[in-house]
Parts: C-alpha cells; sequence; structure tokens
C-alpha cells in the first residue's frame, strides 16, 4: 500500500514530511521559470502596451473605465475593503488552529495563514515604493509624463516616481494564495480550492484595474508571483505541514 493512512504512524509521518518537501522544492523550481518566463515576454515584447492601448480611447484621452462608479466604487474599492473584511473573520479559524483545536489546519499551518494574508499586501506596497514603474495613465502612451519602461530597466530620473508596480488591488484577492499551502494537511480538494479561489479573485481584481489604467497586465502576473513566492517562503521558514492528509472526500494520497 502507497497510502500514508495504512502505514504506522511514525513511519506515515515520515512519508509526509518527504513528500512535503518534494512538492515544495518543485513549487520553487516552477516559480523559477515562471520568472524566467514573465521576463522573457514582457521585457521583450510590447504586451502590456498592447493590451492597455485597447482599453484606452484617445478621443476621451482617458481610460473610459478610468472613474466609472461601478469599477471605481465597488469593484476598486469595495472589493478590495471586503476582501481585507474577509481576512479578519479567517483570523479565527487561524487562532483556532494556533491553539490546536482544529486538526485540519495545525499549528504551524495557522501561523502561515494568518502571516501570509497580512504579508502579502504589506510586501506588495513595500515593493510598489521601491520599483519606482508608473501606471498606465501615467505613461507618455495614455497621455502621461512617464516612459514606458521594462522591469529590468533603470528607473527615469527628474520625473515623479512611480508607484505602480506589482499590482497592489490584485494583491487583496492573491493574498488567499497563501491558503493553497496551508490547508495541505485538509486534502488536496480543500487546497486547490484555496488555491483556485485566491487565482480567480486576484485575476479578477486585476482586471478591473488593468480597464481602470491603473495597471499592465505585467504588474498583475508579478503580484500573483510575488504572493506564491511569499507563501511558500513562510512555509519553509516556519517548517508548516506540507504532507496530503485524508480529506472530507476519501483518502489523498501523499505525493
Amino acid at each position: 500500500m502507497d497510502n500514508a493512512t495504512s502505514l504506522p504512524l511514525p513511519l506515515a509521518g515520515v512519508l509526509e514530511r518527504h513528500a512535503g518537501r518534494r512538492w515544495l522544492l518543485a513549487q520553487a523550481l516552477l516559480l523559477v521559470l515562471l520568472a524566467v518566463l514573465l521576463l522573457a515576454v514582457f521585457e521583450n515584447t510590447g504586451l502590456d502596451l498592447a493590451l492597455s492601448q485597447r482599453l484606452y480611447d484617445p478621443a476621451l484621452g482617458d481610460f473610459p473605465m478610468h472613474h466609472h462608479w461601478l469599477f471605481e466604487r465597488v469593484l476598486h474599492h469595495g472589493m478590495k475593503y471586503a476582501s481585507y473584511a474577509l481576512v479578519c473573520i479567517a483570523l479565527v479559524p487561524c487562532w483556532l488552529g494556533w491553539k490546536g483545536e482544529l486538526d485540519w489546519l495545525p499549528r504551524r499551518n495557522a501561523l502561515l495563514a494568518a502571516l501570509g494574508m497580512v504579508l502579502i499586501p504589506i510586501g506588495v506596497s513595500l515593493l510598489k515604493s521601491l520599483t519606482n514603474r508608473h501606471c498606465p495613465w501615467d505613461v507618455l502612451e495614455f497621455g502621461g509624463y512617464a516612459p514606458y519602461l521594462g522591469l529590468l530597466v533603470p528607473g527615469p530620473t527628474g520625473i515623479k516616481a512611480g508607484a505602480c508596480f506589482p499590482a497592489g488591488h490584485a494583491a487583496a484577492g492573491f493574498l488567499w494564495l497563501v491558503w493553497g499551502v496551508a490547508l495541505r494537511p485538509a486534502g488536496r480538494t480543500w487546497s486547490r480550492l484555496a488555491l483556485g479561489l485566491g487565482l480567480a479573485l486576484g485575476a479578477g481584481l486585476g482586471v478591473v484595474r488593468l480597464f481602470q489604467g491603473a495597471h499592465f497586465l505585467s504588474h498583475v502576473l508579478w503580484s500573483a508571483w510575488f504572493a506564491w513566492a511569499l507563501s511558500l517562503a513562510l512555509a519553509a521558514v516556519l517548517g508548516a505541514d506540507l504532507g496530503l492528509r485524508p480529506g472530507r472526500g476519501g483518502q489523498e494520497r501523499v505525493a
């Protein structure tokens, strides 16, 4: 039998830990490959500008959805605050898991989830203040004052610094990706569900800001990359339990 649940508990625990380490290494390799792909695409093509040009109205001299009430009040501010309110609610099971009251959320995983939900948006905000990259509405091609620059190009001097990379609004959705790591002990189904919801919410919030001219596509994709990278880094530092356990839908394999 290759199912850890049919093995003596000490041996099952060893197999789960080894499987968790292999998964973590595989995810780290995936992150490296994705970073290379993102750099290759956005540093060597005009994809960012081409997409934003389709959302820009030259006659209006602005992005039509820039100040639209639905995009600005509901999908921008409203959705961001709703996500942060849900974070406050999600801290409750984190606290219960930290106290050892939840079998599906071990103590270190509870701490991982709590820290990830807080540190992902904070980390993105810090990066925005350091990278000096401008929003589309600030770029010359869209009536602004700054040149469009790739991520690896030195920032311009003599003009107001940009603070738009990576995408902060999308990070309010991508912060939920940390649960895709923290919920691995709950089973593959719950882990993948959390991962899918985090990706969907972050992508949706990112698209809203694309239509408003607040971000380029690369800003959103790098925000997702950072959220997943920080989630994995925290899991490694905290020694989180990354082995799959039996879920409600049936038994889970170790790897």
